[in-house]
């Protein structure tokens, strides 16, 4: 009678290479940390916004219309409603102390365009603009701020927000922002 040959005796083939493993595992290093740098939020912060004007916020825009109204060549501001998320820089003068949780209605110069593309002769040489390609209902933004909106803005504001007697901001320079 034969043995029959025992499991421990058996033959296997060789396991992966050396090479194969550390491929493999470097690809998973890679991966974990490809998904760790998507998940961080971007802040918005740049060298712009964080010198600009004389307040920055990072706020959610509560109320804005669904599109801006389309009138022609006339260059307007348009005023809208954020919560401020947080304030990483006072007003300098403390005339307006801002909190997290607050409402603030900011002017923003010609809403219709990309933030990019929003410098013209109106305005002037000073720095206008951001990174910000819509003003959408809900995002968040991080914005360099000024104040006595009605001195600011160049060719006037289309202002729909309430209450009326309170100053409202100018928007310098804005950020699209993940919280």
């Amino acid at each position: 009678m034969e043995a029959r040959p025992s499991h421990a005796d058996a033959a296997y083939p060789p396991g992966p290479g050396v090479l194969r493993a550390t491929a493999v595992i470097a690809a998973l290093v890679a991966a974990v940390w490809l998904l760790a740098q998507y998940g961080r939020g971007d802040d918005g912060e740049d060298p712009f916004v964080a010198q600009l004007g004389r307040i920055e916020v990072t706020a959610r825009l509560v109320d804005c219309p669904d599109e801006f109204p389309d009138l022609g060549a006339y260059r307007y501001t348009y005023v809208v409603e954020y919560e401020v998320l947080a304030v990483h820089r006072q007003d300098p003068a403390g005339k307006y102390v801002l909190k997290p949780g607050e409402r603030i209605f900011v002017g923003h110069y010609r809403p219709r365009l990309p933030r990019s593309q929003i410098r013209d002769a109106d305005w002037g040489d000073s720095p206008l603009g951001g990174k910000l390609a819509r003003i959408v209902r809900g995002d968040v933004h991080r914005m360099a701020l000024d104040y006595e909106l009605a001195n600011l803005a160049p060719s006037g504001a289309l202002d729909y927000c309430f209450p009326a007697g309170v100053n409202r901001f100018f928007a310098v320079w804005t950020n699209p922002a993940r919280p």
